[in-house]
């Protein structure tokens, strides 16, 4: 898989003019802002790590999450989300393009990744709800794999929940935090714990509400990933308001455990590691890189022979930034 696949350049270019206005207007309401602890582990003990787009990080100086504070009230997220031109454009322009190839390179393979977890793990196959379905594109994969009795999509937008019935999806069109889970033997919420203001009440909603040893199964940036530990700012991931919490798996497991989830597997199959940083290398600022020579000669110098070896041991590793995290309800 290549990034310009799943984020053709061009309209990712248009999406970050569009995102640097709706930037702008939310940092004019900064004084809204809201000071937190650590999303992980709850701890005051942080420090300063770096300013970016105008939004301040921290590192939890108990855990090492990185997180936006202070950030956005969870009013102007909400109203970020849905009046956001960059969200829109993403929604109308960006996913539609690439979808074809999303579907292949990343939406089938979760599936078949989905089904080889609950078979280890000894889960039914009755019912998988997906969280945040979006277009419904997963919900459709893992559905011809003919595993699940049934799919459910969770997703709160009306419009893209009408999007997923279109596609013969059964959706339930609300919150998850208020849906009951207690049939469901199988929860998934991919790439959505970094949006949230506080992680927390989400996680511990969903605890209560699932039954006693069903399966959760989610997807977070792994910011001791090795795209991101090397990188820091200068990822394009590192993305305020939109992405506010980045997580590693020891954080993560801690955050989940204080919610009544037993981890029982991390992993960290990514793709695109090693080819984010040798773009970083080659086409913004080579010089970055002159006290990290190891760094440029593998990604380099030595691309063509060790690229997918090296990004292959990232992820077999648990090294690469893209985290899976298998949780069961205790």
């Amino acid at each position: 898989m290549k990034e310009e696949e799943i984020r053709p350049g061009n309209l990712m270019a248009e999406n970050s003019k569009l995102h640097a206005k709706d930037v702008a207007e939310i940092l004019i309401r900064r004084k809204e802002f809201k000071k937190i602890a650590c999303p992980a582990c709850e701890s005051k003990k942080q420090k300063f790590a770096f300013k970016k787009d105008g939004f301040n990080f921290a590192v939890c100086l108990k855990c090492g999450t990185l997180f936006i504070n202070p950030r956005p009230s969870r009013e102007l997220l909400a109203d970020f989300y849905k009046n956001s031109r960059s969200i829109r454009h993403w929604s109308d322009k960006i996913f539609p393009a690439s979808e074809k190839q999303r579907r292949s390179q990343i939406f089938y393979p979760r599936a078949k990744r989905i089904i080889g977890l609950c078979k280890k793990f000894k889960i039914k196959n009755g019912v998988l709800a997906d969280i945040g379905a979006g277009f419904g594109t997963f919900c459709q994969e893992v559905k011809k794999l003919n595993f699940f009795k049934e799919i459910i999509a969770i997703e709160p937008s009306k419009k893209l929940a009408q999007v997923c019935r279109q596609k013969g999806i059964f959706v339930i069109e609300e919150m998850a935090e208020n849906v009951n889970l207690e049939k469901i033997d199988v929860v998934t919420s991919f790439e959505l714990l970094e949006h949230l203001f506080w992680p927390k009440n989400f996680l511990c909603a969903l605890s209560k509400n699932m039954s006693k040893n069903s399966l959760f199964i989610l997807t977070t940036p792994n910011i001791r990933g090795f795209d991101l530990l090397t990188l820091g700012e200068l990822s394009n991931n590192i993305k305020g308001p939109n992405h506010l919490n980045y997580f590693h798996p020891g954080s993560i497991s801690l955050l989940l455990e204080g919610c009544g989830f037993e981890v029982v597997e991390v992993l960290t199959p990514g793709k695109l590691d090693a080819e984010l940083v040798r773009k970083k290398i080659l086409q913004d600022d080579p010089g970055i890189f002159l006290n990290r020579p190891f760094i440029r000669h593998i990604l380099v110098d030595k691309w063509k022979s060790v690229g997918n070896s090296f990004q292959h041991f990232l992820a077999d590793n648990n090294l690469s930034s893209h985290l899976w995290v298998v949780a069961k309800k205790k």
